[in-house]
């Protein structure tokens, strides 16, 4: 069901450092105006009289209950299937949120810029702060300087390591069913939970990303281990046993946005400049698409697979197809998630607020 498209990501944080910048008071260098610049970390969301049109990232069900993340800390809730938006009063940070997940009705995860963390027990309308990126990133250093000197790109991964800063943004958070937990971000950000979040260890050097490629999203899949995708053609598949992934071979060296799991051991796999792929494994197969835009979401619904671009425009890949076709114009801006909520409806976060498309027109026949 997965995610972000990065260009928008980049954008959220450029437009909010600029306003920022804009009010700071002039002739003050660069460490007086960091010392007069609000920690984003610690600023709570502001009430927004138009929040329903600001740029959202990512979608996710609690229950009956649809939850959207996107800028400046901006948390939307409906109840009534998308038709309307309310926004969350207690959201403790406003920087950019990149992705959102729930486990059950009322807990859920978001995560976003500086590495923040939050975990909600309220449905979405109440958060708090788990972690940040200088604790995430102190967790990342203090594995990788342990790894022997003898492991595989020990000395690879420990330089990689050291650039990190901590202002690195988290993209992709996910649980399974069993309490597995990742969080996946920027150059080569990851950890790993076995236990519902209750604690997180280092995975920066297991997703078989030794050169700390951004990664942007985990694709689970019902009956076997999932996959990591990233840029420069990331594809990581978790080896048997080991729990280490190794990557997968891919003739693409552009970036992978994310990807749907379509089958017993198969992925549709979406990017940079039209680009989908379907397989698994070691074997992929890139699939016509007729565009040049950029694919940023998609989800499996009753009707085959919905991707979304960057034109605000949707495709449909049915059943074992090897080809994809336009559905429509279903946004006025970039589709950056995708869902379908509890009344069978497509619902889409963009980069004008949420919106949402009857699954059973003519349009999906």
């Amino acid at each position: 069901m997965k995610k972000t498209a990065s260009g928008f990501v980049a954008h959220g944080a450029l437009m909010l450092s600029g306003l920022l910048l804009m009010h700071a008071p002039l002739g003050l260098c660069a460490q007086e105006i960091s010392e007069v610049l609000p920690d984003l970390t610690e600023l709570p969301a502001m009430r927004v009289d138009d929040a329903n049109h600001s740029v959202q990232l990512a979608v996710a069900r609690a229950g009956n209950r649809l939850v959207s993340v996107g800028e400046q800390g901006i948390v939307l809730l409906s109840d009534d299937d998308g038709q309307s938006w309310s926004q969350a009063s207690g959201v403790p940070v406003s920087v950019t949120l990149t992705d959102v997940e729930f486990i059950s009705p009322t807990e859920g995860w978001a995560v976003g810029h500086s590495g923040v963390v939050l975990r909600t027990e309220t449905a979405g309308e109440q958060w708090v702060k788990v972690m940040t990126g200088q604790e995430i990133v102190a967790t990342i250093k203090t594995a990788v300087e342990s790894l022997p000197e003898s492991e595989d790109m020990a000395d690879v991964l420990k330089r990689n390591a050291s650039y990190l800063t901590g202002d690195e943004p988290v993209l992709d958070v996910h649980f399974s069913e069993n309490g597995e937990g990742w969080l996946l971000g920027a150059y080569g950000i990851a950890l790993h939970s076995r236990d519902a979040g209750q604690t997180w260890d280092s995975a920066f050097s297991i997703t078989g990303n030794p050169n700390s490629y951004h990664l942007y999203q985990y694709i689970p899949a019902d009956s076997h281990d999932g996959l990591i995708v990233g840029e420069r053609g990331l594809v990581s598949r978790s080896a048997e046993e080991s729990g280490v992934f190794e990557s997968s071979p891919i003739d693409y060296q552009g970036t992978f946005f994310g990807g749907v799991a379509s089958g017993s051991d198969q992925f549709v796999l979406f990017g940079l400049r039209g680009n989908v792929w379907a397989g698994a494994g070691d074997s992929w197969t890139q699939i016509p698409t007729g565009s040049q835009a950029s694919f940023s979401a998609g989800v499996l619904t009753p009707v085959g697979i919905v991707l979304g671009d960057v034109t605000g425009r949707l495709f449909l890949k049915s059943g074992d197809s090897e080809q994809v076709r336009e559905l429509a114009q279903a946004s006025d801006a970039a589709i950056t998630d995708l869902i379908v909520s509890p009344g069978g409806q497509l619902v889409m976060s963009t980069a004008r607020g949420p919106k949402r498309l009857e699954l059973d027109s003519t349009e999906f026949k």
